[in-house]
């Protein structure tokens, strides 16, 4: 079979998947001024530019793929496929996040243009989510708006992650493979179609644009480092504000990474799975009658299946083994406010003292605690910080 071809995105995969601080930034370091001076007009146009990038990116969310069943035989396509989807969820969160994120430092530092007593301060502000939400519909210039535009943070900010690699207990090889199963995964029976085909979530050129919007996000955003150190601003205000942004700026290096990976990941998962259905029924030959074996030798149409997927299924392997394993955020959390610290605090106390009326209930407050719990230390983080 040919080898899957790369694509536009992978000049990105030389960056880091894991979001990591760079050394030098604008305002910071061998930058850094004593006291305190501002522009409040230059640093009121930065201010917008970042809420603006806010804004253009939603202008440009893919719609969320419907959800389908996967009944595929073939273990390592049937896993490499579940990956896929929940790489296209965990990564739709993590750029939303980042976005958004970018039009929070905006308005917060829009806030410290307008207030004196922030100027000295080493906090940006507390704003409510609602007001960027509101902020970015005032800037839409239709008539027809949308009720909403950002969504509540997702389940990885601040900074989680989410794991894309395979199970450990399922066996990955094709021994198992018969001509019927194979038949069902590729051709379909007479009353449904294929069982594996190319799903909603599989598109590469998705990854290829986000990849693209990524890098143009991580420039514009060292670009505003730079106009804000220009305009001059200096300070402690000033020096929270450049450290948040150096931050999301490592986000987006990360997203760009992480989109070329899945981008290259995906188009050769593509690849190899249309090569498959496409010879599968002239190379395997399932249809082929037993009586034809004891002439000629060639096999059963079991061995012959095994024997066409065992190459496809090692360079799925290959893919594997070549695609990001985490997706990750470490973002400042900028969007965390006093009263979203206070709500989780108090959801948390509410679940682990409510009574525990089944051994249902019990699970479910217990997984519950598993991932809420560690968000309250980070939320108060946050908050002290930047809050």
């Amino acid at each position: 079979m040919p080898d899957p071809k790369p694509t536009p995105a992978d000049q990105w995969s030389r960056w880091d998947t894991s979001p990591g601080l760079p050394g030098d930034w604008p305002g910071l370091g061998n930058d850094h001024h004593d006291g305190y001076e501002i522009d409040r007009d230059g640093v009121g146009a930065v201010s917008r530019n970042l809420i603006k990038i806010a804004l253009d990116h939603s202008a440009h969310t893919p719609a969320i793929p419907g959800a389908y069943d996967s009944n595929v035989h073939w273990a390592l396509a049937r896993e490499m496929d579940r990956l896929i989807e929940v790489a296209f969820y965990a990564f739709s969160s993590f750029r939303r996040d980042v976005y958004a994120e970018t039009g929070m430092a905006g308005l917060l530092i829009e806030r410290v243009v307008q207030r004196y007593d922030l100027l000295e301060e080493p906090r940006l502000g507390d704003i409510p989510l609602s007001t960027l939400d509101k902020r970015l519909i005032e800037m839409l210039p239709t008539e027809n708006k949308p009720l909403g535009l950002v969504g509540d943070p997702s389940q990885l900010y601040p900074n989680g992650s989410r794991s894309l690699e395979l199970a450990s207990a399922i066996d990955y090889s094709v021994d198992n493979m018969t001509a019927e199963k194979a038949t069902r995964d590729f051709l379909g029976s007479p009353d449904s179609g294929p069982s594996i085909f190319l799903g909603p979530f599989a598109d590469a050129n998705l990854y290829v644009q986000a990849a693209d919007s990524a890098v143009e996000l991580a420039n514009a955003l060292q670009g505003r480092a730079y106009d804000l150190r220009e305009a001059p601003w200096y300070g402690t205000a000033a020096d929270n504000a450049q450290s948040a942004l150096r931050q999301i700026y490592a986000n987006a290096t990360a997203l760009a990474a992480l989109a070329g990976g899945l981008a290259t990941a995906i188009s050769g998962y593509s690849q190899i799975i249309m090569w498959c259905r496409e010879n599968f029924q002239r190379v395997a030959d399932p249809d082929r009658g037993s009586w034809h074996e004891l002439w000629d030798f060639g096999g059963t149409p079991d061995s012959r299946t095994r024997d066409f997927l065992a190459e496809p299924n090692r360079e799925l392997m290959n893919i594997y083994e070549n695609m990001p394993k985490l997706i990750r955020e470490n973002l400042p959390g900028l969007l965390i406010t006093d009263k979203s610290v206070d709500d989780l605090r108090a959801q948390i106390h509410e679940v682990r003292t409510r009574p525990k009326t089944s051994e249902w209930h019990a699970e479910n407050d217990k997984e519950w605690l598993a991932e809420k719990e560690p968000l309250l230390p980070v939320y108060e983080e946050a908050e002290k910080r930047f809050g």
